[in-house]
């Protein structure tokens, strides 16, 4: 079986390898349409040199599939290779071994099923653009998590309404629907819970603030999205004195037990003006992702902010509803 050192033409443009030519043309339109200079994009990820390098693959992986001799010997040449992928590698499954989270249904202890109060807007799928760009922001994050062995990811914002926890919420569920990632999400915005509260129809009793104050195991504390490979670890109640309880060895313990369990833990963390809690968060995490509302955020707070972490984790910022002129606005 061949190393995933690089994706297929099909894996390129998501399609699959049984695709019929209208199927190949509509994928190559789209894709081209997402790293041209004309794309609104929500993430300024990409370079104008990685965006050429990207649409000069595109051409090439189009002419080979859109000739049906070139495509043959295209076939012929991976073989069987894109088949049955390994676990854990890019659209694999999830691992059907046994789950060190889920112990309580065997023992019949816990019963109900974690769901959501409200459709994400990834799920409702009305702009199918908007799941292309978090496709993006996944395909990004996951070169950097193999070339610096990151598991651990905040998702923070300069202040509080910039859109971080719709961020993190709608990034988790595609990684886990549909790249078979196994993600948790740790609600750790301790002074405004806002997944507890607005988020998910809460199952167990017990939250991450009680796994901190030793009240609880972490495995009661812990849910499962059903029929996902999607986990929570809501805070399940607000504390005022969420900078003790962050800057916690219960809280290292905690994010050095998930590690070991997830291909992803992602952390709702809090914003990071006026508060200390990102701060002293900011250095138990492998990577930082800042998300910026265009149009609203001071480019002068964002500045700070950006100042106010180590920039060594810092990974990467989210343009949240940008269009071009924002954009251009925000880029430096």
């Amino acid at each position: 079986m061949r190393e995933k050192s690089e994706k297929t033409h099909y894996e390129f443009l998501d399609i699959p390898s049984t695709a019929g030519m209208e199927e190949i043309e509509d994928a190559y339109r789209r894709t081209r349409e997402l790293y041209s200079g004309d794309s609104m994009a929500l993430y300024s990820l990409y370079s104008p040199e990685e965006r050429q390098e990207r649409l000069r693959r595109l051409d090439d992986v189009y002419e080979t599939l859109a000739d049906p001799l070139k495509r043959k010997a295209y076939d012929e040449h991976i073989g069987g290779m894109v088949a049955s992928p390994p676990p854990g590698e890019w659209g694999a499954a999830v691992s059907e071994e046994k789950d060190a989270f889920e112990e309580y249904n065997e023992a019949g202890m816990f019963k109900d099923k974690l769901g959501l109060k409200q459709q994400l807007e990834i799920m409702e799928c009305k702009e199918p653009m908007v799941a292309e760009r978090y496709r993006i922001l996944f395909t990004r994050l996951e070169q950097l998590a193999v070339k610096n062995s990151y598991k651990t990811i905040a998702v923070t914002s300069a202040i509080k309404g910039e859109g971080k926890t719709v961020t993190s919420l709608n990034l988790s569920w595609l990684m886990a629907t549909e790249f078979g990632k196994k993600v948790l999400v740790v609600e750790n915005d301790l002074r405004s819970p806002s997944i507890s509260s607005s988020y998910l129809n809460m199952g167990r009793l017990s939250g991450l603030v009680d796994v901190i104050n030793g009240d609880a195991d972490i495995r009661n504390a812990i849910n499962r999205l059903e029929d996902t490979s999607l986990y929570f670890l809501p805070a399940r109640a607000s504390a005022k004195n969420s900078s003790v309880l962050i800057d916690s060895q219960a809280m290292r313990n905690v994010l050095d037990t998930v590690k070991a369990h997830f291909d992803y833990v992602i952390v709702d963390a809090p914003p990071i003006l006026p508060l200390v809690d990102m701060n002293i968060l900011s250095r138990m995490v492998d990577g930082l992702l800042l998300v910026v509302r265009a149009g609203s955020t001071p480019k002068d707070m964002v500045r700070k902010a950006v100042n106010a972490l180590p920039v060594r984790n810092l990974v990467g910022v989210v343009l949240n509803g940008a269009d071009e002129i924002h954009m251009k606005k925000y880029y430096y």
